[in-house]
């Protein structure tokens, strides 16, 4: 059964529980997944965080991703494969940001006291590590407030703010009813995101 011509076939078994559907989008899909997979892999780590990339399997990335999405289809709307992998797509760039964002404060912990101890006084040239640890707990906290969002919604607004989709195309995967109504929803969110942050600011 080919993927693309089957797809719809392929989709609706999936999603009434057919295990074999599930395989056969899992096998169909996961080459397309794979390729994503290293490319926002090489695109988030860039050349200064090379170090996380030896942490990274990008077959356990696809393998999750997959696992995952197969399992619960219920947040895709569309009815293309085209539009499926934009969302897996959108999937990857979550899990991988998860990730790095794991890592990195694993290796903050560890060097956290070398750099406090290394600063001295704070009139050189290093950087306040109580201003950077300030920064690290403030983009926590917006995680957090983005977690807070119904799933359609942090998929939403983290694709358009990464840019990994238009509102047209994220309409199609996530089932708005058109393209204003994807924006729509996407600066409604917004706007909850930012008075959250302001009352946590605030408080």
């Amino acid at each position: 059964m080919s993927i693309e011509s089957d797809f719809k076939t392929l989709l609706a078994a999936a999603r009434g529980g057919d295990e074999p559907a599930r395989d056969a989008l899992f096998s169909g899909l996961y080459e397309d997944v794979q390729a994503m997979t290293h490319q926002r892999l090489w695109r988030e780590l860039g050349s200064s965080r090379r170090w996380v990339s030896s942490r990274f399997s990008t077959g356990d990335v696809v393998h999750e991703v997959l696992r995952v999405v197969l399992q619960d289809l219920d947040g895709f709307r569309g009815d293309s494969v085209e539009a499926f992998k934009g969302y897996l797509s959108i999937i990857v760039r979550n899990r991988i940001v998860d990730s790095v964002r794991h890592h990195s404060a694993d290796r903050r912990d560890v060097r956290r006291s070398v750099d406090v101890e290394a600063c001295g006084d704070g009139a050189g040239k290093e950087p306040n590590p109580a201003e950077a640890i300030a920064r690290q707990e403030q983009v926590a906290r917006i995680e957090q407030h983005i977690e807070t969002l119904k799933p359609r919604e942090r998929l939403l607004l983290r694709a358009r703010m990464e840019g990994l989709a238009t509102f047209q195309e994220l309409a199609h995967q996530l089932g708005y009813e058109s393209e204003s109504g994807a924006r729509k929803a996407f600066y409604g969110a917004q706007s909850r995101l930012l008075i959250a942050i302001k009352e946590d600011a605030e408080g």
